[in-house]
Protein backbone atom coordinates (compact mmCIF):
# COMPACT_ATOMS: atom_id res chain seq x y z
CA UNK A 1 0.00 0.00 0.00
CA UNK A 2 2.66 2.02 0.77
CA UNK A 3 4.54 1.64 -2.68
CA UNK A 4 1.20 2.49 -4.16
CA UNK A 5 0.38 5.87 -2.27
CA UNK A 6 4.19 6.79 -2.49
CA UNK A 7 4.15 6.48 -6.86
CA UNK A 8 0.51 8.11 -6.63
CA UNK A 9 2.20 11.26 -4.56
CA UNK A 10 5.11 11.14 -6.82
CA UNK A 11 2.98 11.53 -9.76
CA UNK A 12 0.85 14.02 -8.90
CA UNK A 13 3.73 15.81 -7.52
CA UNK A 14 5.47 15.26 -10.88
CA UNK A 15 2.56 16.86 -12.50
CA UNK A 16 2.21 19.68 -10.45
CA UNK A 17 5.64 21.32 -10.58
CA UNK A 18 5.10 23.67 -13.85
CA UNK A 19 7.91 25.63 -12.16
CA UNK A 20 10.42 23.22 -13.21
CA UNK A 21 9.53 22.95 -16.81
CA UNK A 22 11.82 25.19 -19.02
CA UNK A 23 9.51 25.50 -21.94
CA UNK A 24 5.83 26.37 -22.34
CA UNK A 25 5.05 23.96 -24.49
CA UNK A 26 5.21 20.30 -24.44
CA UNK A 27 4.35 18.02 -27.40
CA UNK A 28 1.44 15.27 -26.80
CA UNK A 29 0.18 12.64 -29.23
CA UNK A 30 -0.19 13.36 -32.79
CA UNK A 31 0.88 16.73 -32.59
CA UNK A 32 -1.19 18.63 -29.84
CA UNK A 33 0.38 20.69 -27.66
CA UNK A 34 0.21 20.49 -23.69
CA UNK A 35 0.37 23.57 -21.76
CA UNK A 36 3.22 23.75 -19.00
CA UNK A 37 1.63 26.49 -17.03
CA UNK A 38 -2.10 25.66 -16.36
CA UNK A 39 -4.56 28.69 -16.94
CA UNK A 40 -6.09 28.01 -13.71
CA UNK A 41 -2.67 28.13 -11.99
CA UNK A 42 -1.99 31.34 -14.02
CA UNK A 43 -5.13 33.51 -13.38
CA UNK A 44 -4.82 31.85 -9.05
CA UNK A 45 -1.21 33.42 -9.29
CA UNK A 46 -2.18 36.97 -11.06
CA UNK A 47 -5.79 37.23 -11.25
CA UNK A 48 -7.59 35.76 -8.33
CA UNK A 49 -6.57 38.10 -5.83
CA UNK A 50 -8.99 41.11 -7.32
CA UNK A 51 -11.22 38.88 -9.42
CA UNK A 52 -11.84 36.20 -6.38
CA UNK A 53 -11.41 32.21 -7.29
CA UNK A 54 -12.86 30.82 -10.28
CA UNK A 55 -14.11 34.74 -11.37
CA UNK A 56 -16.71 34.92 -8.41
CA UNK A 57 -15.81 38.72 -8.26
CA UNK A 58 -16.32 39.64 -11.90
CA UNK A 59 -20.14 40.73 -12.48
CA UNK A 60 -22.68 39.15 -14.71
CA UNK A 61 -21.36 41.38 -17.64
CA UNK A 62 -18.05 39.60 -18.04
CA UNK A 63 -17.71 39.02 -21.79
CA UNK A 64 -20.57 40.48 -22.43
CA UNK A 65 -20.95 42.10 -26.25
CA UNK A 66 -17.11 40.75 -26.94
CA UNK A 67 -16.06 38.82 -29.45
CA UNK A 68 -13.10 36.11 -29.08
CA UNK A 69 -10.89 38.60 -30.50
CA UNK A 70 -11.92 41.22 -28.19
CA UNK A 71 -11.58 39.00 -25.20
CA UNK A 72 -8.32 37.59 -26.02
CA UNK A 73 -7.19 41.32 -26.58
CA UNK A 74 -9.10 42.15 -22.85
CA UNK A 75 -6.97 38.83 -21.21
CA UNK A 76 -3.94 39.89 -22.55
CA UNK A 77 -4.16 43.44 -21.19
CA UNK A 78 -5.53 42.68 -18.23
CA UNK A 79 -2.12 39.90 -17.49
CA UNK A 80 0.13 42.66 -18.75
CA UNK A 81 -0.60 45.77 -16.80
CA UNK A 82 -3.00 44.69 -13.85
CA UNK A 83 -1.94 41.12 -13.51
CA UNK A 84 1.54 41.48 -14.47
CA UNK A 85 2.10 38.18 -15.43
CA UNK A 86 4.24 37.66 -18.68
CA UNK A 87 2.02 34.90 -20.81
CA UNK A 88 2.90 33.21 -24.24
CA UNK A 89 0.39 33.49 -27.06
CA UNK A 90 -0.70 29.86 -26.14
CA UNK A 91 -1.05 31.24 -22.85
CA UNK A 92 -3.17 33.95 -23.41
CA UNK A 93 -5.42 31.90 -25.00
CA UNK A 94 -5.81 29.23 -22.81
CA UNK A 95 -6.09 31.78 -20.39
CA UNK A 96 -9.09 33.56 -22.84
CA UNK A 97 -10.76 29.43 -23.09
CA UNK A 98 -10.25 29.65 -18.94
CA UNK A 99 -12.34 33.13 -18.93
CA UNK A 100 -15.08 31.49 -21.87
CA UNK A 101 -15.54 28.74 -19.35
CA UNK A 102 -16.36 31.12 -16.34
CA UNK A 103 -18.61 33.20 -18.80
CA UNK A 104 -20.53 29.97 -19.51
CA UNK A 105 -20.35 29.14 -16.36
CA UNK A 106 -18.92 25.70 -16.87
CA UNK A 107 -16.10 23.50 -15.70
CA UNK A 108 -12.94 24.18 -17.71
CA UNK A 109 -10.44 21.51 -18.47
CA UNK A 110 -6.76 22.05 -19.60
CA UNK A 111 -3.75 19.15 -20.02
CA UNK A 112 -0.51 20.50 -18.65
CA UNK A 113 1.13 17.42 -18.65
CA UNK A 114 1.55 13.72 -21.06
CA UNK A 115 3.24 10.64 -21.40
CA UNK A 116 2.84 7.02 -22.24
CA UNK A 117 1.78 6.49 -18.65
CA UNK A 118 -0.14 9.71 -17.23
CA UNK A 119 -1.86 12.17 -18.08
CA UNK A 120 -2.55 15.70 -15.87
CA UNK A 121 -4.29 19.14 -15.90
CA UNK A 122 -6.33 21.51 -14.33
CA UNK A 123 -10.05 21.67 -13.66
CA UNK A 124 -12.29 24.12 -12.14
CA UNK A 125 -12.14 23.58 -8.68
CA UNK A 126 -15.35 21.73 -7.25
CA UNK A 127 -15.87 19.60 -10.52
CA UNK A 128 -15.84 16.23 -10.50
CA UNK A 129 -13.48 14.59 -13.27
CA UNK A 130 -13.41 11.45 -15.28
CA UNK A 131 -10.80 10.55 -17.30
CA UNK A 132 -11.45 7.25 -19.48
CA UNK A 133 -8.96 4.95 -22.19
CA UNK A 134 -11.18 3.21 -24.52
CA UNK A 135 -14.36 3.35 -22.81
CA UNK A 136 -12.66 2.09 -19.09
CA UNK A 137 -12.39 4.48 -16.25
CA UNK A 138 -9.15 5.80 -15.03
CA UNK A 139 -8.48 6.15 -11.67
CA UNK A 140 -8.34 10.03 -11.35
CA UNK A 141 -6.57 12.31 -8.58
CA UNK A 142 -7.48 15.38 -7.85
CA UNK A 143 -5.86 18.22 -5.76
CA UNK A 144 -7.27 21.72 -5.28
CA UNK A 145 -7.61 22.71 -8.97
CA UNK A 146 -4.65 19.98 -10.30
CA UNK A 147 -5.67 16.45 -11.29
CA UNK A 148 -3.31 13.42 -12.33
CA UNK A 149 -4.15 9.98 -13.54
CA UNK A 150 -2.04 7.06 -14.29
CA UNK A 151 -2.69 5.39 -18.04
CA UNK A 152 -3.40 1.87 -17.60
CA UNK A 153 -4.89 1.37 -21.11
CA UNK A 154 -4.22 1.85 -24.52
CA UNK A 155 -6.17 4.06 -27.07
CA UNK A 156 -8.64 6.92 -27.31
CA UNK A 157 -8.53 9.37 -24.28
CA UNK A 158 -12.06 11.61 -23.39
CA UNK A 159 -12.00 13.56 -20.19
CA UNK A 160 -14.93 14.80 -18.19
CA UNK A 161 -15.46 17.51 -16.10
CA UNK A 162 -19.18 18.08 -14.48
CA UNK A 163 -19.94 21.14 -12.14
CA UNK A 164 -23.36 22.50 -11.05
CA UNK A 165 -25.38 20.33 -13.71
CA UNK A 166 -22.75 21.48 -16.94
CA UNK A 167 -20.71 18.92 -18.23
CA UNK A 168 -17.71 19.42 -20.62
CA UNK A 169 -15.58 16.92 -22.49
CA UNK A 170 -11.96 17.04 -23.79
CA UNK A 171 -10.42 14.87 -26.40
CA UNK A 172 -6.55 15.69 -25.62
CA UNK A 173 -5.76 14.11 -29.09
CA UNK A 174 -7.62 17.41 -30.63
CA UNK A 175 -6.91 20.00 -28.13
CA UNK A 176 -4.85 21.01 -24.97
CA UNK A 177 -7.97 22.50 -23.22
CA UNK A 178 -11.49 23.07 -23.50
CA UNK A 179 -13.62 26.41 -24.73
CA UNK A 180 -11.47 26.94 -27.39
CA UNK A 181 -12.03 29.88 -30.01
CA UNK A 182 -15.81 30.66 -31.20
CA UNK A 183 -17.62 28.99 -28.07
CA UNK A 184 -17.68 32.54 -26.80
CA UNK A 185 -21.46 32.95 -27.73
CA UNK A 186 -21.04 32.35 -31.19
CA UNK A 187 -18.72 33.02 -33.91
CA UNK A 188 -15.48 34.41 -33.66
CA UNK A 189 -16.59 37.50 -35.23
CA UNK A 190 -19.99 37.93 -33.67
CA UNK A 191 -19.78 39.87 -30.05
CA UNK A 192 -21.33 37.44 -27.40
Amino acid sequence: MWVKSSALFLLVLGCLSPALRATPLRQAKEGVKTLVRGPIAAYEQACARCHGPNGSFYGPDLGKGKTDSQLYKAVQSMADNQGQIELTPVEVEAQTAYHRAIIKREPFLAVTERTRATICGEVTKGSTITVTVSGKPQQVRVVGFQWSTTLNDEGPILITARRKNKEVKLDPDKAAHSHPAGCNGGTNDSPG
